[in-house]
This record gives C-alpha cells, structure tokens and sequence, in this order.
C-alpha cells in the first residue's frame, strides 16, 4: 500500500508541475498566528483521530482530481501557488481517513509552500 501511495504521489506531483515561464511568482499565502481549520485537519493525517473524506471536503471543497486505487484513495486539489495530495486509507469502520498530506509547488522552479500554506490557500477558494 506504502508503494502504491508513493507512486500515485510521484505520479500526481509530475502531472502538477509544468515547464518554467515568464510568469511573475505566485503570489504567496499569508502565514495566520494560528492554524486554519483546514491546516489542523491536514495535521491529522495519519494519526488516530484523523480527518474524514467528508470532513475534508467540507473544509476544502470538491477535489479537482479523485483516484481511486484498490483500497485506497487520491484527492488532489490544484490551487494557484501549490498543489496538495490527500491520500486515504479505510479505518477498521469503513471510513476513508486521511492517511498523508503533500503539498507541492504547481510550477517547476518554484519552492514548496508549507502544509499550512497550502490548507490556507485552499480554504480561501472554497470560501
């Protein structure tokens, strides 16, 4: 399972990133003193509590990509300055809980903004 989320991740991150442009950089998200909703959902991943599929989707939106994979499943949310990578794994109930969260810039050349930086961002579309 490991392998197959590592290679969906590979896979998605390479689809996200696009060739250097003349364009100005993207314009940055502002750090909040305290974690967005969003951010906290996103910082449960992998652990007991974690985040539901529904809550996240009520947090963040309908995702702009959904893989299903055996077992598993891919949300992928493609926002102006990073791309974010929600991978779920059922619990012992059924349930998709989200088990990792990559963000990723969206252009090649760019840094890698923050877990929070993206959840900021993609809670700021939503809304």
């Amino acid at each position: 399972m490991r392998q197959l989320a590592l290679t969906v991740l590979a896979l998605v991150l390479a689809a996200c990133a696009t060739a250097p442009s003349a364009h100005a950089p993207a314009p940055s998200v502002p750090q909040t003193q305290e974690p967005s909703r969003a951010a906290q959902l996103l910082a449960s991943a992998g652990g007991a509590g974690a985040a539901s599929r529904t809550d996240i989707e009520r947090a963040l939106g309908a995702p702009d990509i959904e893989r299903r994979d055996g077992a598993g499943l891919a949300l992928t949310y493609r926002l102006e300055s990073c791309a974010l990578l929600l991978l779920f794994a059922a619990d012992g109930r059924n349930e998709m809980r989200l088990a990792e969260a990559h963000p990723s810039a969206r252009r090649a050349g760019e840094t890698t903004p923050s877990l929070d930086q993206c959840a900021t961002e993609a809670a700021q579309r939503r809304g």
